[in-house]
């Protein structure tokens, strides 16, 4: 007789198991739930105060955002993957306390919180702070590009919509020409009253298109004179600087200003492409692949001690100019100062920006591209461009720039194959910079559940709600 253990498919537990024992100790889901017990969910309840109470309850927020962090930590982010992860994996199910949200519930949380995700990413950040994740000695800072949830090929310029417009109204004023020919034949043929004043089935479908196009070229009419304002300032700005540069330094810098849109030989409407689909996003170029792609710039300044994102920024800019100034200043919104060192590619670099993150302390490491002049000099008589080739030329500038790569592109690597984030599924800008902010605040999790270590709990009284890390417990 064959020695197995007792095995019957029907059989029935005599006691309700408990759902907190089917995850072994120190599992993600645990570490999740924890954390999302700890946060300040105020924003998101205070939402749903003063509504009626006709219909069923809603879901709790707690639930909700637990599914939704776990989901985005390990790579499920669909809405209908998440439901049915609620019935078929364990750690869904336990984080769920048993319970079903149909997608359509977990899609509309998604959607109607988003912004408050912001939020809840900075307190995320403040706890790997709290846990001694976070040093700020040195940031390593870079963009990636994540595809929009758009197609590429449909993207048109206002130049191809004006054609698309005007072949449009051509057509259907041929389709109204033919109807009233129609409605001519057919009165001779059974009279006045009949149906044939009707518009034909093939009319509305041009029509549609047509008020599309039109409000589209309307979106973009809008941008165009966003843009121009936009430059307006922007110049502004820089001629502020420049002034208070020249009072300071005595130096007058020659400076070439961005002309505004719409004025002398400027076009006020370029000829770059917008997506229908998602109008923020913009087609850019990937540099894995070498080709184009319809998508956002993603931003993330990295800590090196543990790779933490200390800050985080959706941009629909195609390059990452005039990004290293802000994304500073996050970095010192979200944990409260600057970091000692910065370091970032070519692609940020700029002459007023390093002089601005200088003053206030910060060390660059920023490679100025080939091409770049110096203008601004300093007090050793030598440019702020020259100074900086020449910061990067020694051993330990050429170390510091070197360990860029080591920080920032592994966080990058880890949030697209561990995450499996590839594209959004969210549309517009704001929407997506609420999604992003998940990602990273996920990703921060991770670096979080790493670092902590088991600690005994005392007999007796309970102690105070802790999470333990090496360097000692963390309150909440």
């Amino acid at each position: 007789m064959s020695n197995f253990r007792y095995y019957d498919f029907n059989q029935d537990f005599l006691l309700p198991p408990s759902l907190r024992e089917w995850l072994p100790k120190g599992h993600l889901a645990y570490f999740v739930s924890e954390i999302i017990e700890s946060l300040d969910l105020s924003d998101i309840v205070s939402s749903y105060q003063g509504k009626t109470a006709a219909g069923a309850p809603a879901m709790d927020p707690r639930l909700m955002l637990k599914l939704l962090v776990y989901g985005y930590c390990v790579g499920i982010r669909s809405s209908r993957k998440i439901e049915r992860a609620s019935y078929e994996d364990v750690a869904f199910r336990v984080l769920a306390t048993d319970q079903h949200p149909d997608h359509d519930t977990i899609s509309t949380f998604r959607r109607r919180h988003i912004d408050a995700l912001n939020q809840l990413y900075v307190q995320v950040l403040r706890l790997c702070q709290e846990a001694g994740l976070v040093k700020l000695g040195y940031v390593a800072l870079d963009g990636t590009k994540v595809k929009a949830f758009a197609n590429k090929s449909k993207s048109r310029t206002y130049v191809q919509l004006m054609k698309s417009k005007k072949e449009l109204e051509e057509m259907v004023e041929q389709i109204l020409r033919e109807a009233e020919e129609e409605d001519q034949r057919e009165d001779k043929k059974y009279g006045k009253g009949k149906r044939g004043d009707e518009l034909p089935e093939d009319l509305q479908d041009p029509t549609k298109r047509l008020e599309k196009i039109k409000h589209f070229l309307k979106k973009i009419e809008a941008e165009a004179q966003d843009e121009k304002i936009r430059v307006e300032e922007e110049t502004k700005r820089k001629k502020n600087e420049d002034r208070q540069w020249e009072e300071e330094t005595g130096q007058k810098v020659p400076a070439r200003y961005p002309q505004s849109p719409g004025v002398g030989k400027k076009p006020l409407i370029t000829e770059a492409r917008r997506n229908p689909t998602d109008f923020d996003s913009r087609i850019m170029k990937e540099q894995s692949s070498g080709g184009f792609i319809q998508a956002f710039n993603c931003q993330a300044a990295v800590d090196k001690e543990s790779q933490v994102i200390v800050a985080q920024r959706v941009v629909n800019q195609v390059n990452d100019k005039q990004l290293a100034p802000p994304m500073t200043e996050k970095i010192r919104q979200n944990v409260g100062k600057l970091p000692r060192r910065l370091a970032a590619d070519k692609d940020y670099y700029s002459e007023r920006d390093v002089a601005t993150l200088q003053n206030a302390g910060v060390s660059c490491y920023i490679p100025p591209t080939e091409k770049a002049e110096g203008k601004r000099r300093t007090d050793s008589g030598k440019t702020i461009t020259e100074q900086m080739r020449r910061k990067l030329d020694t051993g330990i500038g050429k170390g510091f720039y070197g360990l860029r790569k080591t920080v920032v592109e592994p966080v990058f690597g880890q949030i697209k194959e561990r995450q499996r984030f590839r594209q959004f599924l969210l549309r517009g800008i704001n929407k997506v910079a609420g999604e992003w902010a998940l990602i990273t605040l996920c990703h921060n999790l991770h670096k979080l559940h790493l670092a902590r270590r088991p600690v005994p709990v005392s007999s007796g009284n309970s102690m105070d709600r802790a999470i333990y890390f090496s360097n000692g417990p963390v309150p909440f």
